[in-house]
C-alpha cells in the first residue's frame, strides 16, 4: 500500500485557497498585529479585506508560527500521514522554519511518521510554487525521497522580482540587506526586491514615474531564465488590474510558460511592502524539461 505523504507550509507561501483544497496543503498561519489586535494571517484576516482597509492601519508587523502553534499542528498530522513534508519561508527572514525544526526533534519519538523540514530559502510563491509541486508530486503517487529530491533542485532555481513602489513601508522593516543605503534617498526611488542566499535583497533602484516596474528589468529577467522554461507566478496586492494583466501578456508572449499562477501577496508580506506593489516569481525548469 502506498504512503500518504502530507504537505506543510506556512502563510507566507501564499498559495491561493482554491489550491490549498485542491491540491489538500496544509498551510499553518503566521500573525500579524494590527494596532495591538493579533490575527491569524489568511484565517481571522482575509488578503482583500487587508488591502481595503490598508490606509486605515497605524501600526503593523507579522509574527512568526509560535512553537506552541506548529506543536498543535504537528502532532495532529504525524498521525494522519506516514511522511510529513514541511516547506517553509527563508530562515533569514523568519523564525518559522527553526521553530519546525525544534518541534521536530521535540517530538520525532513519539511517532512513526517519517518527517522532513525544509528551509525553502525563499518567501511568498518562491515557497508556494515547490509548495504546490510537492502537492502535485504526492498526488501522483510519487515516493518521499522523490519529491524532497525535487524540491531541493527546485529551490535552488527560484527567481523573485519584486517592485515596491515606495519606501515608506519598507523604512519600518530590518530584513532587507541594502536598504539603509536607500533610506535618506528621495522617495521617488522605487526599490526592485530579489532572494539572494535566502536574503531579501535591493536588486536594483528605480527612479521617476514608471508604472510597469517589473518591465523595466525585462532584459535582466531574460538573462537570469537564459532561454528555460518557467513555471510563473504573478504576484499582486491591491495594485491596478491593468498593470496585472500586462504582467501576464508580457511574461506569456516572451517566455515560455509551462503554468502561470495568479496569486495575493499575503497581508504578512504587504505589510512591509504596502498596497501598490507588484511581482514576479519563477522557477526555472531544466532545460529540455
Amino acid at each position: 500500500m502506498a504512503r500518504k505523504i502530507g504537505i506543510v507550509t506556512d502563510s507566507t507561501a501564499d498559495v491561493p485557497q482554491h489550491f490549498q483544497h485542491a491540491l489538500g496543503i496544509t498551510v499553518v498561519p503566521v500573525s500579524i498585529i494590527i494596532d495591538g489586535q493579533r490575527f491569524r494571517d489568511g484565517v481571522d484576516m482575509q488578503v482583500q479585506d487587508f488591502y481595503r482597509n490598508f490606509s486605515q492601519y497605524g501600526e503593523m508587523y507579522s509574527e512568526p508560527v509560535s512553537y506552541e502553534d506548529y506543536a498543535l499542528a504537528y502532532k495532529k498530522l504525524t498521525y494522519e500521514y506516514d511522511d510529513l513534508i514541511c516547506i517553509h519561508c527563508s530562515s533569514k527572514v523568519s523564525a518559522t522554519y527553526q521553530n519546525a525544526v525544534d518541534v521536530h526533534n521535540d517530538f520525532n519519538s513519539s511517532h512513526d511518521c517519517r518527517v522532513a523540514i525544509v528551509d525553502s530559502m525563499q518567501c511568498s510563491m518562491g515557497v508556494g510554487i515547490p509548495v504546490m509541486a510537492a502537492a502535485r508530486m504526492a498526488q501522483t503517487g510519487k515516493d518521499f525521497d522523490t519529491i524532497v529530491a525535487q524540491i531541493d533542485l527546485m529551490r535552488g532555481n527560484m527567481s523573485t522580482f519584486f517592485g515596491v513602489t515606495n519606501l515608506k513601508h519598507l523604512r519600518k522593516g530590518k530584513k532587507i540587506s541594502g536598504l539603509k543605503s536607500l533610506v535618506g534617498m528621495a522617495m521617488k526611488v522605487k526599490p526592485v526586491l530579489s532572494f539572494e542566499d535566502g536574503q531579501i535583497m535591493v536588486k536594483t533602484k528605480l527612479f521617476g514615474e514608471q508604472q510597469h516596474m517589473i518591465l523595466e528589468m525585462i532584459d535582466m529577467i531574460r538573462e537570469d531564465i537564459g532561454g528555460r522554461p518557467i513555471t510563473l507566478a504573478i504576484m499582486q496586492t491591491a495594485a491596478d488590474a491593468a498593470i496585472i494583466q500586462r504582467l501576464r501578456s508580457v511574461f506569456e508572449s516572451e517566455f515560455d510558460c509551462k503554468d502561470v499562477f495568479d496569486a495575493y501577496v499575503s497581508p504578512s508580506i504587504g505589510l512591509n511592502t504596502g498596497p501598490d506593489s507588484t511581482g514576479v516569481i519563477y522557477y526555472k525548469h531544466p532545460m529540455g524539461a
